[in-house]
């Protein structure tokens, strides 16, 4: 559970603040890629977002509830690069889409400056590991739900667990990629990544 004092005390309603949110958050980003999380101050921000300190207070109890709001949109956003998982149906194409994901999540994460360095907070920081422990846990389920969609009919605490494999390995290998100095390397590891999931997922999907 995320502590009380890591959640946004409101939300904007008018269109004016929603903007102001907007440009917050934007600038919070950036701001945590130029100096990490040691470095992240609000005096900074909101001199840096042109708004006073106190209006950013009037949304954010502290820094780590900014923090929080940045991996939370960040998890969004890795949402949008796996594409819909709702959609699959048995009978489609597995293979095919397991690999668009992976695909669709290393040009994403590729393409972020902030997602690396979210990442790297999470693993290091008490107040955002319960936030990123949560956004994990949805995902495991969504892509356990996606498995039984698939028509993987084993037990539901087994497909959980071939859930969390899916989800560990795959954030390990991509890391690793991310991190490859030699694009041929990268691309190696995807190759491996696809093909150890297919591997895992063949003995219970059709097709």
């Amino acid at each position: 559970m995320v502590a009380p004092d890591l959640i946004p005390r409101k939300q904007p309603q008018q269109t004016r603040s929603r903007e102001t949110m907007q440009r917050v958050l934007e600038e919070a980003e950036a701001l945590l890629v130029e100096q990490g999380v040691d470095g992240f101050n609000t005096n900074v921000l909101a001199d840096r977002a042109k708004v006073g300190v106190r209006a950013i207070y009037r949304y954010f109890p502290n820094k780590w509830a900014i923090l929080v709001e940045l991996v939370d949109r960040s998890y969004a956003r890795e949402r949008e690069w796996v594409g819909h998982l709702g959609g699959l149906r048995p009978g489609d194409d597995w293979r095919s889409a397991v690999d668009r994901m992976i695909d669709g999540f290393y040009a994403g994460a590729s393409a972020s400056a902030s997602y690396g360095v979210l990442r790297a907070a999470c693993q290091v920081s008490p107040q955002l590991r319960a936030v990123e422990a949560r956004n994990v846990t949805r995902f495991e389920t969504d892509v356990a739900d996606t498995l039984l969609a698939l028509g993987m009919t084993i037990a539901s605490d087994r497909r959980r667990i071939i859930a969390q494999i899916i989800i560990e390995i795959s954030g390990r290998l991509i890391d690793l990629a991310l991190k490859a100095e030699d694009r041929s390397d990268a691309a190696l590891l995807l190759d491996e990544l696809k093909r150890m999931l297919h591997d895992l997922l063949a003995p219970y999907l059709p097709g």
